[in-house]
């Protein structure tokens, strides 16, 4: 057993591990948001309060948008900061091959989308 090799602490890892973890709590986060939006909009009086409604729509999209852009680039950072030995595995070559430049697309428009969707309810 002493010619084990011992796992090496990357802190890029770490870095990269806490970064999933902040973006999963930003998704919950954004979740519940929208899901109190929606649940205003469909069951609510919204007759005379579309400015007021108005806030908290916006204050989701900016905070989805602003935290998942920050949450990815993190990731990208980390993935890019692995040490030589963590950046010759296979786990590190599939991660730093996903198209992080279109997930950060992807999460913009969500919360574009999202909010459309919030913004046509309360004013159609």
């Amino acid at each position: 057993m002493a010619d084990l090799k011992r796992q090496a602490n990357d802190p890029s890892l770490t870095g990269l591990f806490h970064a999933i973890g902040f973006q999963i709590a930003g998704i919950a986060i954004a979740f519940m948001a929208n899901s109190v939006n929606y649940a205003f909009l469909l069951l609510a009086d919204t007759s005379d309060h579309e400015v007021a409604l108005s806030a908290p729509i916006i204050a989701t999209a900016l905070f989805t948008i602003v935290w998942g852009d920050a949450c990815l680039k993190s990731q990208l950072a980390n993935i890019k900061d692995a040490s030589a030995e963590t950046a010759e595995t296979y786990a590190h070559a599939d991660i730093s091959a996903q198209p992080y430049g279109f997930l950060r697309l992807m999460n913009f428009s969500l919360a574009i989308v999202l909010a459309a969707s919030q913004f046509s309810i309360l004013f159609g």
